[in-house]
């Protein structure tokens, strides 16, 4: 019922939500007879059903300038020297950017709260299925923000709790703030591009969205709570919990998930009913699926799915299978489980799987639930008092912090490549092998047959000759046997200038030339040296604090088999192949 549910979502039919109303009738009445067949049959024309009226509603939104309340549907992000903000205005949802005074008004706003604003609306135009699934008629413009208000009660409590996290954590750093706010409420705007490639490279991402843990620690905080309480009045705090904890962290795919199964869970806990685990992860993707169809093109809840399927699925036994202390042996089944889970989704949709990830997730995870624990606990006891009990509260958050940025820091470093789809095959087919097999022998062949799975990446890359790397149309990474020249323009993002030459196992960059004089490159440059030695810096000016310094021109750097000649355009820096005979 739950394949059938999810494929379904991906084939909506209909569009009326009268047919959803009648398919609803249909999955009532085959429950209430106990018809496993028909009911399987109703539910999967009610996904289909409620996927079409879910992609119906969305209309293009219509060119206009408005002026009047909008209700912001996402805490407004940083980008771009501006916000953007997803709103609903008149029962459509838009993406809104703003600058100047505008972006002002909205940077400190959060979820759940109305603006009184102009702007200038216009439809969507062609997008991608995952983009228009987040319910986006249009995008927009705002022009000027009049007033704002704090919203429902739920949701002012919730901004209140997370306002009242952050000032205690003003004690920590921009770095470790960042972290903080992702770890306790998945909070990852301030998060700076060096962490995030860090965390990127280590696997470490999930971290920094809250998950189904994250609900747990939330439930675990509140069992002395729970457990003085009858069974109803329990599943009513229960459900109480889940929705503040869900509004708290802004809805994350992956919490509603947690939270939809935990409540299936209650509900059969108050009917008393025991069910397996497994079926209240099924039971949970089919409710999500027919109430939110579109739910099933968002990466995270992809991703939240199949990590969960994973660990339910496999991890039990992997750890009945790895000798030594139980709980690293827990840990080593639960991390790897899940990173083979999500492998395909990650193939399919990124650049791989880092064979950094399951060392620094068996490191850095057992930190994790402590500071989000500690973060809602002493956190908020933190943003109610005085700043030097902050200091001493947040200690310990410190300690946790560095040890998870110090694992993602080093984890970035480790050249051990990238696992792609055969990779992910073999180990599938090895561990399967390992797991099945009867004799030490062949457990021991096993471990040695993924050992070098693991281990081939790395070989590859020790192995492969240096050339050049485009990074995009305007930056480029250099090499030959003897040198390391990095080339960046304005125009290429930062993330992926870090992306390019990490995933190239540079080591040592004898000399990066900045294209530009643009302020964006100093913040580059700096992160750049927090990994890699840099023998020099070549700018079209020097005014920017790296270092940098005016190169003679022409200049021309010779490699193997090419040469690279350097000239000054119009105060900018050019660069020219030569192709050496």
């Amino acid at each position: 019922m739950t394949v059938l549910a999810w494929a379904a979502a991906l084939m909506p039919m209909g569009g009326s939500w009268s047919y959803v109303l009648i398919a609803g009738v249909a999955v009532l009445v085959c429950w209430v007879c106990r018809r496993p067949v028909l009911l399987i049959i109703a539910v999967t024309v009610l996904a289909a059903t409620s996927a079409g009226a879910a992609w119906q509603r969305i209309q293009p939104g219509a060119p206009q300038a408005y002026e009047g309340v909008a209700l912001l549907a996402s805490d407004p992000e940083p980008v771009q020297g501006g916000v953007r903000v997803h709103a609903d205005i008149n029962g459509d949802r838009y993406v809104l950017r703003a600058w100047g005074s505008p972006a002002g008004w909205l940077r400190n706003r959060l979820m759940g709260e109305s603006v009184s604003l102009r702007a200038n609306l216009r439809p969507l135009g062609d997008a991608p299925d995952w983009l228009r699934s987040q319910g986006l008629s249009g995008r927009g413009t705002v022009t000027a923000v009049v007033a704002f208000d704090v919203g429902m009660p739920h949701t002012r409590l919730a901004n209140s709790i997370r306002r009242t996290i952050e000032s205690g954590a003003i004690v920590l750093d921009r770095d470790q703030h960042a972290l903080f706010a992702g770890l306790v409420y998945g909070d990852d705007r301030q998060q700076s591009v060096l962490v995030a490639d860090n965390f990127k490279a280590a696997g470490l991402t999930h971290l920094l969205a809250v998950s189904g843990q994250n609900v747990a620690f939330a439930l675990a905080i509140a069992g002395p709570i729970l457990r003085r309480l009858d069974y109803r009045r329990r599943f009513v705090f229960v459900v109480a919990i889940l929705i503040l904890f869900a509004t708290v962290t802004r809805f994350e795919p992956s919490v509603i998930r947690a939270s939809v199964m935990t409540a299936v869970a209650a509900v059969g806990a108050l009917v008393g009913t025991e069910v397996t685990s497994r079926r209240v992860l099924g039971l949970a993707i089919v409710a999500l699926v027919v109430v939110d169809p579109l739910i099933v093109h968002r990466v995270a809840f992809q991703l939240s799915v199949a990590a969960s399927a994973g660990i339910l699925f496999w991890s039990g036994r992997v750890a009945r299978s790895i000798p030594g202390p139980r709980w690293l042996a827990e840990s080593i089944a639960i991390t790897s489980t899940a990173q083979l889970a999500v492998a395909p989704l990650l193939l399919w949709r990124f650049d791989g799987l880092p064979v950094a990830s399951l060392p620094a997730n068996v490191l850095a995870g057992p930190a994790a639930g402590p500071i989000m624990m500690w973060g809602l606990t002493a956190g908020l006891v933190a943003g109610l008092a005085p700043v030097w009990c902050g200091v001493v509260i947040h200690a310990p958050t410190e300690i946790g912090l560095w040890w998870i940025d110090s694992v993602g820091a080093a984890a970035a470093k480790l050249p051990l490549g990238q696992l792609r789809a055969v990779h992910i095959g073999l180990l599938l087919v090895v561990g399967a092998i390992g797991l099945t097999a009867h004799t030490t022998g062949r457990r021991r062949a096993a471990v040695v047959g993924l050992a070098l799975v693991l281990l081939q990446p790395w070989a590859a890359l020790v192995v492969a000759s240096p050339g050049i790397e485009p990074i995009d149309g305007q930056s480029t990474i250099w090499q030959d046997r003897h040198y390391t020249v990095v080339e960046i323009d304005t125009s290429t993002r930062p993330a992926d200038v870090l992306a390019a030459v990490r995933l190239a196992a540079v080591e040592t960059i004898d000399l990066v030339i900045l294209r530009q004089d643009a302020r964006a490159n100093a913040s580059l440059v700096r992160w750049l040296r927090t990994r890699h030695d840099i023998g020099a810096v070549w700018a079209p000016a020097t005014t920017l604090g790296v270092g940098e310094q005016l190169p003679p021109t022409p200049t021309t750097l010779s490699f193997d088999d090419f040469a690279l000649v350097i000239t000054v355009v119009e105060d900018e820096l050019a660069t020219q192949q030569v192709r050496l005979q």
